[in-house]
């Protein structure tokens, strides 16, 4: 039998999960047992993350009847090639047990900071980290703070923010946000988040950002200047402009021939009220739009569509805003 090559992950976890579920198939053939051997003896993370693996795999055996059925619907994926079958089981075992369990925690780590911060619409915040990295959160962005003695982690759940980050090779500085995962030692970008659509843009250093599920990430590099934008595991948009990208820190709104309907979004990001535009007439929607703006004044936007756009606005009630041909 030739031997299966591992996952593309620089993950130990991700390694530990592949080789669990290979070995527990019964499929693993003697040359890939060795492959084990070696990973698992070539770092002592490897063996404590694979100890982990076994552990949650072991406590799983406590669950009651209902748990262990949906650990069970998990992992059984027979739709899948087999490779990927396992891959599967790999991460459905862990991630269901994980949930699970209750009261079991099995955290490598101690957890060292812990913090949670968002903002309203029309907001900015400014947070300190321990090690002296500074995030700025845009208006109606929420994150979440993790730092233990191995790892510096950052959840963006909703919005955008833009991280300072001091250097420590020793301790990776990580932000998921959503499918995506950004990864850096020190430097300056900017992640924005949109469901499951997210985007970077690096203003100093370099990032890695990875994407999709962990068995088929798909990683990149981007350095000072580069930015992209990535709606799903299959559509990138590429050289993003990156000054326009974080404008915003300025207290500005850059619109660089911006789809009109885009432009109106951007506006709502900033209003406490978000407005809800209604185009009179479908060509309308195809206009586009370029000038800057205040984010303390977005409204100022619909002010200036009839000085630059063949359109006139006319405000409706209960919020919206028609915009009429001229």
């Amino acid at each position: 039998m030739t031997s299966t090559s591992l996952p593309p992950s620089d993950d130990a976890r991700d390694r530990a999960a592949y080789w669990f579920a290979r070995l527990q198939s019964g499929e693993a053939s003697a040359g890939e047992r060795a492959q084990f051997e070696a990973w698992r003896a070539a770092d002592p993370a490897h063996a404590r993350q694979y100890a982990e693996i076994e552990a949650l795999w072991q406590a799983a055996g406590t669950l009651d009847a209902a748990q262990q059925a949906r650990l069970g619907r998990a992992y059984r994926a027979p739709a899948l090639p087999s490779r990927r079958r396992w891959l599967a089981l790999g991460a459905g075992m862990g991630a269901t047990a994980a949930a699970a369990l209750v009261g079991v925690r099995l955290w490598p780590l101690p957890e060292e900071y812990a913090r949670s911060i968002a903002t309203a619409r029309g907001d900015r915040q400014e947070l300190s980290l321990p090690d002296g990295s500074l995030v700025s959160l845009n208006s109606g962005s929420a994150l979440r703070v993790r730092y233990d003695a191995g790892q510096r982690r950052i959840w963006l759940e909703e919005g955008e923010a833009f991280f300072t980050v001091t250097r420590d090779a020793s301790r990776p500085f990580v932000v998921d946000a959503g499918t995506g995962r950004v990864t850096v030692l020190g430097t300056q970008f900017n992640v924005r988040r949109e469901g499951d659509a997210f985007s970077v843009a690096v203003a100093g250093g370099t990032v890695r950002v990875e994407r999709g599920p962990w068995w088929n990430r798909q990683r990149a590099l981007l350095t000072a200047g580069q930015g992209s934008r990535y709606a799903d595991a299959a559509s990138t948009t590429p050289d993003l402009d990156v000054q326009a990208a974080i404008a915003w820190r300025d207290g500005r709104i850059v619109f660089r021939d911006t789809p009109l309907p885009q432009a109106l979004a951007e506006m709502n990001r900033y209003l406490p009220d978000p407005l809800r535009p209604r185009f009179a007439e479908p060509r309308l929607a195809a206009l586009r739009v370029s000038g800057i703006f205040d984010t303390a004044n977005p409204k100022a936007l619909l002010a200036a569509l009839p000085r630059i756009l063949p359109v006139s606005v006319q405000a409706g009630t209960a919020g919206t805003v028609d915009i009429l041909p001229r």
